[in-house]
């Protein structure tokens, strides 16, 4: 199956830069530490939840194949240009040791290294700001949010389903606030040099700006 389809399948969004949380301006660095949030999750060893189905390590194996794509730049410029997606053939046989290309990656990421990454991530504005993202791209969408957030254990899934559950009320509220402000009125001149109120458009829901806590 073609890698964007495999997005589309089991990420739900087919543009690359999405699938990591990236964009064609992330530097080679902080696009290697997107794809390492990404698919620790879905790492066969992380003994998370979303690790232990067969669909968890076919996400691990696309993530892996997506990130090949974008940080090798001659792959990179091509799918920049064209869309179009440039896999080794290597990567298509199903017989890949797909934990030693991660092992391979991030040669230091041991069981320490990984532990004390997500004692720091948890709670931080990093995982905020992972979340907002995640939360803008599905559109407030919980089940979808929840499959591509980092979390590991059962009390990290809770914590970020409330926070998933925050955005969303917060984001209600404000449209609320500023439906109901009051429509304001502008004294113009009119031709004849009297004084009339102009009421001003009340915005349509489509004009409402979000939240700033978004």
């Amino acid at each position: 199956m073609e890698l964007t389809k495999l997005c589309a399948k089991y990420f739900d969004c087919c543009n690359l830069y999405d699938v990591l949380g990236a964009d064609k301006a992330t530097d080679g660095r902080k696009l290697k530490r997107a794809y390492f949030k990404r698919s620790l999750a879905f790492h066969p060893n992380s003994n998370s939840e979303k690790s232990e189905t067969d669909e968890g390590f076919e996400k691990f194996k696309t993530l892996f194949k997506v990130y090949s794509i974008l940080s090798d730049e001659e792959r990179k410029w091509v799918y920049d240009k064209t869309g179009c997606v440039w896999l080794d053939e290597e990567l298509m046989d199903n017989s890949v040791n797909w934990l030693g290309h991660w092992a391979l990656t991030f040669k230091k990421a041991n069981d320490s290294v990984i532990n004390s990454f997500l004692n720091q991530y948890r709670g931080s504005m990093e995982e905020t700001e992972d979340l907002k993202k995640l939360y803008s791209l599905y559109r407030g969408d919980v089940p979808k949010i929840m499959n591509m957030a980092l979390f590991i254990t059962a009390e990290d899934e809770v914590r970020i389903h409330d926070s998933i559950q925050y955005m969303s009320d917060q984001k209600h509220r404000s449209i609320k606030d500023i439906v109901k402000k009051p429509v304001k009125r502008n004294m113009v001149d009119d031709d004849g040099g009297k004084r009339k109120s102009k009421k001003v458009k009340k915005p349509s829901q489509g004009d409402l700006p979000l939240s700033t806590n978004l």
